[in-house]
Parts: structure tokens; sequence; C-alpha cells
């Protein structure tokens, strides 16, 4: 009686294993979706720009990140005009790093101008920093250099 109770335990046991296991290595097989689905989205390209453009820090801050992560291009143009009001000096490296993602030669003599007249001198050198990393990638293509 014994040994039939516990062979049935065990069976149960390894079952409720297996199929914790499967339902674990099932869900975490990442994105469901490809990010050129969510960017068709009628309004989506018009979300990620006001984003940029927000009040909200936050809202700023994940916007920038995921037009650079995701290197949506047609964002260059407001994040080149974020840039140039932008106050917080964390956004304004963001900002840089995302330009170069997308390797926009436009956004990045923006990068280089900042670099000059940047009152942070954090921001300076990180501009300066990304500037020269973009050149070193890209020195079959031209720049303003200085």
């Amino acid at each position: 009686m014994k040994t039939t109770l516990l062979h049935s335990s065990e069976k149960l046991y390894f079952a409720l294993v297996a199929v914790l296991f499967i339902l674990l290595v099932t869900d975490t097989f990442g994105q469901n979706q490809k990010i050129s689905d969510l960017s068709k989205h009628k309004y989506a390209l018009q979300n990620l720009v006001n984003g940029i453009h927000s009040e909200n820090k936050g809202v700023r801050e994940s916007s920038i990140y995921l037009a650079g992560q995701y290197r949506f291009i047609d964002t260059e143009n407001a994040l080149i005009e974020q840039l140039k009001v932008e106050k917080d000096s964390d956004i304004k490296v963001l900002i840089g790093l995302a330009l170069f993602r997308m390797n926009s030669e436009t956004g990045m003599n923006e990068l280089q101008m900042l670099t000059k007249k940047d009152s942070n001198p954090r921001v300076k050198r990180m501009s300066q920093a990304i500037y020269n990393e973009y050149l070193v990638n890209n020195s079959n293509r031209t720049a303003n250099v200085e």
C-alpha cells in the first residue's frame, strides 16, 4: 500500500514539474509582434513624436529611447528640435545616443554644435564622445569637422 502510494505521488510530482516546465518555457519566447507591426498603426509615429515633445520627463525619456532603440528615422527631426530646446542634461545625452543609433548625419552635426555651446561639462564631454564615435564608424562619409 505504501509503495503504490509512493509511486503514485512520484508520478504526480513528475507530471506537475513537467507541466510547470512547459508553461515556463512557452512563456519566455519574447516578443510576439514585430515592431514594424506596431509602427504601421495609424497614430504610432504621431504618438511617438508627441512623447518626444512631452512635458512629462518619463514619457519624454521613454519616447526618445524607443525612437533610438528601434531606429525610427521618421522621428529624426523631432529629436533634433527637442535637442535644441531641452534643458535636462540626461535627456540631451539620450537624444544624442538615439541620433547616433539612427546614424543621422544632421543629428550628429547638431550634436557637434552642442559640444561648443552647452554650459554643462558632462553634456559637452558625452556629445563629443558620441560625435567622435560617429566619425570613426562613418569615416567614409562626410561630416563637418572643425
